[in-house]
């Protein structure tokens, strides 16, 4: 296999992958919540979550080809109706978050003893999944790239490029987020909250209202 094609093909995984996450959705809104509410260091696994999901979207596209975008779509409205309600629960979540009153002489941070690490990467790789976009979409970037991308090692290095630009970009905004952090008073972080919790809000009703219109 000629490092040339590998190489074309690991940059052809890094543009699909961010062709995916940098339209800044409900999901890039939450990550950029947990910089913010938890450091960077501690939202580390909800950005690995995320990256993993896309990631193994790429795979199942590439290892199946075409087959199962049209089961996908047979799926018709399900799949989005349980993305937009999971949404609808985590913008509660962090509503009820920004209005819990504040604990005199607390920074802001969230206690140690919350979710874990696993809970929250979990969570995240969870509410990825569930939305079938990335499905078809690398299914269509399989087919559109033709024969040499089934090939084993070239479809490997898709694949990687595609976990890599994801779990980058993810590293991105949790970054942006514990610099908001780093820099706010428990206030502002709880203003923030709130701000994102009505975005993911809106955004799990208009999944809901394209899933059933």
């Amino acid at each position: 296999m000629a490092p040339s094609a590998l190489a074309a093909a690991f940059g052809a995984g890094i543009v699909a992958g961010l062709g995916v996450v940098l339209p800044l959705g409900a999901i890039g809104i939450m990550l950029l919540h947990e910089g913010a509410s938890k450091g960077r260091r501690r939202a580390v696994p909800a950005a690995a979550g995320v990256g993993t999901a896309d990631l193994l979207f790429a795979v199942l596209a590439l290892a199946a080809g075409t087959a199962l975008a049209p089961i996908v779509e047979r799926w018709g409205r399900w799949p989005a109706a349980v993305g937009g309600l999971l949404l609808l629960a985590v913008a509660v979540l962090m509503v009820r978050k920004a209005l819990r009153p504040a604990v005199p002489g607390a920074d802001g941070a969230e206690p140690a003893g919350g979710a874990t690490g696993w809970a929250r990467y979990a969570m995240f790789f969870g509410l990825t999944v569930v939305n079938p976009f990335p499905l078809v979409y690398f299914g269509a970037i399989a087919v559109g790239l033709g024969e040499g991308l089934h090939r084993p090692p070239v479809a490997a290095a898709f694949a990687v490029g595609v976990g890599i630009a994801s779990f980058g970009w993810n590293l991105v905004l949790i970054s942006l987020g514990a610099v908001l952090r780093a820099r706010s008073t428990a206030r502002i972080q709880r203003v923030v909250t709130g701000i994102g919790g009505g975005i993911v809000a809106v955004c799990g009703v208009v999944v809901l209202v394209t899933a059933f219109a």
